[in-house]
């Protein structure tokens, strides 16, 4: 008895039948062009991920891809809180209106809340009423004992002003190195301070109202696209 089915007969219908589904797939393959698939979660803000539709996304800077789009209140936080006007990435300069966040006194006074800071200015304090302390002495004695060091100068054979001269230049060197030691504290203190207060601003951006929109459309087709 043969068999229904030879394998010659068999592996000839089994390429027939693959030969035929490759022919359709192909066929639908050149009609139907597979679609470029966007994804929606790419547009969104750089700072805080998200799309809402409060507010719509722009790309103030030249910043491309993913990283052009972001909120303008994002934004705005980010670089009031990172005391900049331009853009860390491409370095582009915003066109911003910068105001002082705090008035001097203000300013002085939160620096000061600050345990370093306040810290700092403590030791720097009590530096200086200890130098101011040994200086005033220094000067005390040698002006009250300038009589008794003409005297003694007298005994060794040296003249009376050229000890007075010498004992002024020394109060002089003295005096001197006393102004400077105040004065680099104070600048020690001071700078760190005023370029702190001086960098800290509130920054709003100026973008024109159709650059806004501009890009508010191209984000929403892009959108609408990638769900088609």
């Amino acid at each position: 008895m043969q068999p229904l089915y030879s394998d010659e007969k068999f592996d000839e219908g089994e390429d027939n039948f693959h030969a035929t589904v490759y022919q359709q797939v192909s066929r639908i393959s050149i009609e139907k062009p597979p679609k470029k698939i966007q994804s929606v979660a790419s547009i969104a803000c750089r700072i805080c991920h998200t799309t809402t539709p409060n507010e719509c996304l722009i790309s103030p800077c030249n910043c491309k891809g993913s990283l052009a789009y972001v909120h303008l209140s994002c934004l705005e936080r980010w670089l009031n809180q990172s005391s900049r006007s331009y853009c860390e990435l491409c370095m582009y300069q915003y066109n911003a209106v910068e105001t002082k966040r705090y008035r001097l006194c203000e300013g002085l006074k939160l620096w000061m809340r600050h345990p370093r800071n306040r810290r700092h200015v403590r030791s720097d304090l009590l530096i200086a009423v200890i130098l101011t302390l040994v200086t005033t002495a220094l000067i005390a004695s040698c002006l009250m004992g300038m009589e008794y060091f003409v005297v003694e100068a007298n005994k060794l054979g040296l003249q009376r002003k050229w000890m007075k001269t010498a004992i002024y230049m020394f109060l002089f060197v003295v005096a001197l190195g006393y102004v400077v030691t105040i004065y680099l504290i104070i600048k020690d203190q001071f700078v760190p301070w005023f370029r702190w207060w001086k960098n800290t601003v509130d920054i709003r951006l100026l973008l024109p109202s159709h650059v806004t929109a501009y890009n508010a459309i191209k984000v929403n087709d892009k959108a609408a696209a990638s769900q088609i």
